[in-house]
């Protein structure tokens, strides 16, 4: 999706519902940024609250799980590259 946004009186971005849909972010989301020249870019932070941890044989992921759909979580795994 892409869009033309104008800076407010304040010189500040808004992002309409619309694109905050298509992206992904939820209300209150922390956002990471960066700029080049010509070029800002917004990031949703990571999740930094849990931590993988040993059990048993397993390491499990002791944070909350973000709300994917188990098709696409394990499509993204099997295609996962470092």
């Amino acid at each position: 999706m892409k869009s033309t946004i104008a800076l407010d009186s304040s010189n500040r971005i808004v992002l309409s519902r619309e694109i905050r849909e298509a992206a992904g972010i939820p209300r209150k989301q922390k956002l990471m940024v960066s700029a080049t020249p010509g070029r800002i870019i917004l990031e949703i932070e990571p999740n930094q609250t849990g931590e993988v941890v040993q059990r048993g044989k397993l390491k499990v992921w002791t944070g909350e799980v973000p709300e994917t759909a188990l098709s696409d979580a394990v499509n993204h795994a099997r295609h996962y590259t470092r």
